[in-house]
């Protein structure tokens, strides 16, 4: 355990320069929105535009921290895979610390968009921004986490097709091969029997914000939200576990069998 923790501290020092570029991305675009409305005389607009976009790019945030740590570990890869630690322990300190760097820079993020929403918008009920910032959480960190462990599983088939080809012609491979399984995959979630034995658990969120009216009336900015009723169901989440699991202990297959160092 003492040395899965000393590994984890190395990689919050290895990410570190992913967690900071974030957090500037981050800030930046929320203060240029801030002064584009005010000089446009649209900040609301604006700003929830921009609040929107900085809370969707937190799904892609791991993808990027892995591909910046994973990039640094092949440089020096037979020392990465010389540690008396398993592929599995030594990939899940990875995702880790990546979840924590996109945990804090999401708390910030939403936190901001919480405040500036509940002081600008009136519709902006206690409830409402309470569902918003749940629903957010759970599909943000959802997705985040699944496009990173694919991520990561096709970059073992990468580093896999490498050992034998160069680079190039490895990521057309592993490319191509990403499209064939996504494919085979859609397929495989259109069946009705999968369909039915997945859709199960339907869990009710009332008043979740869908969409925006926007309108100008004597240079006033007016906005109104569209909500409704959302289901969700704890099959879909339990079906995306299982595969994701799957996907990463994949990867680490493959990358303690298949690759040479």
């Amino acid at each position: 355990m003492s040395a899965w923790l000393a590994l984890t501290k190395k990689e919050f020092r290895l990410g570190f320069p992913v967690f900071i570029t974030a957090l500037i991305l981050y800030a930046g675009m929320m203060v240029g929105a801030y002064f584009l409305g005010k000089q446009i005389n649209h900040e609301e607009a604006i700003m929830m535009t921009a609040f929107t976009i900085v809370i969707a790019l937190h799904v892609l945030f791991l993808v990027f921290y892995l591909y910046y740590t994973l990039s640094s570990e092949r440089k020096r890869l037979h020392l990465w895979l010389h540690t008396p630690m398993s592929i599995a322990e030594l990939l899940l300190s990875k995702l880790f610390t990546g979840i924590v760097f996109m945990a804090i820079t999401f708390i910030v993020s939403l936190s901001v968009a919480a405040m500036f929403f509940n002081q600008h918008f009136d519709f902006f009920n206690e409830q409402t921004i309470f569902n918003i910032m749940g629903l957010s959480t759970i599909t943000v960190f959802n997705g985040a986490i699944w496009l990173a462990v694919t991520f990561v599983f096709f970059w073992s088939i990468f580093l896999t097709f490498s050992q034998r080809i160069n680079d190039f012609f490895s990521f057309i491979l592993t490319f191509i091969l990403f499209l064939i399984i996504g494919w085979i995959y859609s397929l495989i979630l259109s069946i009705g029997f999968v369909e039915t034995i997945t859709t199960w658990g339907p869990i009710n969120v009332g008043d979740i914000l869908v969409g925006f009216e926007f309108g100008y009336m004597d240079n006033a900015f007016e906005a109104n939200t569209l909500s409704e009723t959302s289901i969700f169901y704890i099959g879909h989440f339990i079906r995306d576990l299982i595969v994701t699991i799957i996907m990463f202990f994949a990867a680490c297959w493959m990358i303690d069998r298949k690759v040479e160092v």
